[in-house]
């Protein structure tokens, strides 16, 4: 369907690229990767050329996306990247999200006794995410 995308003129490949991001909004599973989805397709399809290999692509792109994404993590929560790679790895396996412990571990900080509930909540919910839109589904 996208490389059908090339030959069509450009009121097509509008109404094109909206079938490919309804079609997004539709799938439960996708909806937390809808946003990287929507801005692959209106910053990367119109760009290819009919012989590149959307697949590659796409899969060029998200790669990029989500080492951004984990480095920006990191820096924002102060992790250290080989605790927080370890936790991902454990999800892949296990399909597990971690505990607190385990995130606790992967801070390079030692919260204080009255934040550390509070910081560990919410660096758990930002891993979450992070696995709901790099790792769920992408199979």
């Amino acid at each position: 369907m996208v490389n059908l995308n090339k030959n069509l003129d450009p009121e097509e490949k509008q109404k094109r690229q909206k079938e490919i991001i309804d079609l997004v909004a539709g799938e439960v599973q996708l909806r937390s990767k809808r946003e990287l989805i929507e801005k692959f397709v209106a910053e990367n399809l119109p760009s290819l050329k009919p012989k590149d290999n959307v697949i590659q692509e796409f899969e060029n792109y998200w790669s990029e996306n989500k080492q951004k994404a984990f480095e920006t993590l990191c820096a924002e929560e102060n992790m250290l990247p080989e605790q927080l790679e370890q936790i991902v790895k454990n999800y892949g396996f296990y399909n597990r999200l971690p505990k607190s412990q385990d995130i606790g571990n992967a801070l390079s900080f030692k919260p204080k006794i009255l934040e550390r509930k509070t910081i560990l909540q919410r660096v758990g919910d930002k891993i979450q995410d992070f696995i709901n839109t790099f790792i769920e589904g992408m199979g």
